[in-house]
């Protein structure tokens, strides 16, 4: 994945998953603790007891930090953006979410929902079927395997120019990680030539 990311031109990304990977391969050695509980299954967070509320920390992040920052009262709503809000407020989201448990525990509206998984019920069961049936019919009066060489889009038809190098993506990404070898993340910069 690393390596069509970086080929995409998603450089944040692959640096985040470059600097990850790092991490991870020393994970045994510099945080045994931690080893043994990914070892162990420990690797979703759950915010409730529901056999299925298991999520990874990416969702959850997304499902909090950044909706708060983009509701009111957060970042990008009527609150600067320079270093010392966003540190301020970053740093206040652990005791505002003390704060909110503690205030639903005391008046009894803590969100509670079904232990059955949402993809379960009858209505979403039947809206997948919508779907499927949806795009086997687009598939099918518009053939996604035809023995042609060129690049197309199979909704519009548009043929992709001779500079398109979609099918050298790996090749790519692999040469701009070999740049990125034995330099500082933040001192790499992607460059459109490399694409």
């Amino acid at each position: 994945m690393l390596l069509y990311l970086a080929a995409s031109g998603h450089s944040l990304y692959a640096k985040s998953v470059y600097i990850y990977l790092q991490q991870m391969q020393t994970l045994q050695e510099q945080h045994p603790e931690v080893f043994s509980a990914f070892s162990a299954g420990y690797h979703v967070l759950r915010r409730s007891d529901r056999f299925w509320a298991g999520l990874s920390t990416d969702l959850v992040i997304e499902q909090t930090l950044m909706r708060s920052m983009k509701s009111v009262g957060g970042l990008t709503h009527g609150r600067g953006m320079g270093d010392s809000q966003r540190t301020q407020w970053l740093l206040s989201r652990p005791a505002c979410a003390d704060m909110n448990s503690a205030v639903q525990e005391v008046t009894g509206s803590e969100n509670t929902t079904s232990a059955q998984h949402a993809e379960s019920s009858q209505s979403r069961m039947k809206r997948d079927d919508e779907d499927m049936r949806s795009l086997l019919n687009f598939l099918l009066s518009r053939d996604p395997f035809a023995c042609d060489e060129t690049l197309r889009s199979i909704s519009t038809g548009v043929t992709a120019d001779q500079i398109v190098n979609s099918y050298r993506a790996k090749e790519v990404g692999y040469t701009i990680l070999e740049f990125m070898k034995d330099n500082a993340v933040k001192d790499y910069t992607f460059r459109r030539k490399s694409k």
